[in-house]
């Protein structure tokens, strides 16, 4: 099924809204340092907006006798389209200290398997991002920024120096001028314009 752009549009705003969203710090615990987000809040907004969705166990593995491993399948349906996540991951064996033995493997499994759920809810849905997602910086341009490069193109252009112009565009295009180094693109491009109104 083909999407349209507007149930497009839609998912889109649906996942940047659930993004930006700020898990509820009642729902939040720290294990070893890290933060966690309680498998219930992830379950209860998981069916808030996308009610049509399973998860499936695929695989169960040991690790020796340390670690279990898992491997499971989230699937959603959203706007009539069917998308899936698969995600792993892993709980150590719990063992009494005096004699070896597992205390509760059924709950490592359990464990192993809501570990498991709440990276595929994250990485699927975008549920609990401000927690979970590692921070990418936007580098795209904003159409300020854009213009000003346009009116540093028009100026080269005027001093026929429109090779310089075009790679400025492409440059543009390609994304190779980005928020990272646009100031300095600026002073380059600045200084380019007084050197050839200079030698015109």
């Amino acid at each position: 099924m083909k999407l349209t752009k507007n149930a497009y549009d839609k998912i889109i705003d649906k996942h940047t809204l659930l993004s930006e969203s700020k898990t509820p710090s009642a729902y939040i615990e720290q294990k070893q340092g890290f933060d966690y987000v309680d498998e219930a809040y992830m379950r209860h907004m998981l069916n808030k907006n996308f009610p049509i969705w399973s998860w499936e166990i695929k695989n169960y593995e040991l690790l020796g006798d340390k670690w279990i491993i898992v491997q499971g399948r989230l699937t959603i349906e959203e706007s009539g389209i069917v998308r899936y996540f698969d995600a792993v991951a892993s709980h150590r064996i719990a063992t009494n200290r005096q004699t070896g033995d597992y205390v509760d493997i059924g709950n490592d499994m359990k464990s192993a398997n809501s570990d498991c759920f709440k990276v595929a809810v994250n990485r699927l849905c975008n549920i609990a991002d401000d927690v979970y997602r590692k921070q990418i910086q936007d580098l795209t341009l904003t159409s300020q920024d854009i213009s000003i490069l346009d009116d540093k193109c028009k100026k080269l252009s005027e001093l026929n120096k429109d090779d310089i112009s075009n790679k400025v565009q492409q440059s543009i295009d390609d994304g190779k001028i980005n928020k990272s180094n646009f100031k300095s693109s600026c002073l380059k491009l600045d200084a380019l314009i007084e050197k050839h109104k200079k030698e015109k």
